[in-house]
């Protein structure tokens, strides 16, 4: 199943990026160390070559804090987020405690490395959504949940959010991620976790 983000690339009309979690430093494999970047940032690198990200990797505090590398979310990160959002900050400390988060990080992150990955991620067209929410509810027989914020919505809302829940997650983007992941004015980001990659490439 190694090849399941060519497999849904030819199903669904878009590049998809496999992303794997690693409690030991991985064999790199030519992967590319970024440094000073956000984690939607990397998703679009990662198209081109592997990425390896780990803690020194990342410049975004929302991305630190939804993989679990810095919890001291109170202070910057809710100044950040306010000054972009124009959200009151009482909402917004409400909003940030719900966002899914590791509690115990992985040390590094891989996006299209080698191996299975934790889930897969990409940037649809709404019809192209609409496709693969069809084929869940034809698979499982139920209809999708998924959880919306529009802040920390690639880092928490997809890649955290999709391994932790073991569902699968949708998301509009947020200010940063929308500019920096360059998603296209008409797209959704999207995660499927590793236990639902059969129900569509079956």
């Amino acid at each position: 199943m190694t090849n399941i983000n060519r497999k849904l690339s030819e199903r669904f009309r878009s590049q998809w990026i496999k992303v794997k979690f690693y409690r030991d430093k991985p064999d790199l494999n030519g992967a590319k160390r970024l440094k000073n970047v956000r984690f939607c940032e990397a998703t679009k690198e990662a198209i081109t070559h592997p990425i390896i990200l780990d803690r020194n990797s990342i410049s975004c505090p929302g991305a630190q804090r939804a993989f679990g590398w810095k919890s001291e979310h109170e202070n910057g990160l809710l100044e950040n987020c306010s000054d972009k959002q124009q959200i009151k900050k009482r909402a917004l400390k409400s909003m940030l405690s719900e966002v899914p988060h590791f509690d115990k990080p992985f040390k590094y992150i891989g996006l299209n490395t080698d191996g299975e990955p934790d889930l897969v991620m990409s940037y649809l067209a709404p019809s192209d959504v609409m496709d693969l929410v069809k084929a869940f509810n034809n698979k499982c027989g139920k209809n999708l949940e998924c959880s919306l914020c529009s802040m920390m919505s690639i880092c928490g809302g997809i890649a955290a959010t999709t391994y932790l829940n073991k569902n699968i997650n949708i998301s509009f983007g947020c200010n940063d991620s929308r500019r920096l992941a360059d998603m296209k004015r008409d797209n959704l980001a999207i995660g499927i976790p590793n236990r639902l990659f059969k129900v569509f490439i079956d």
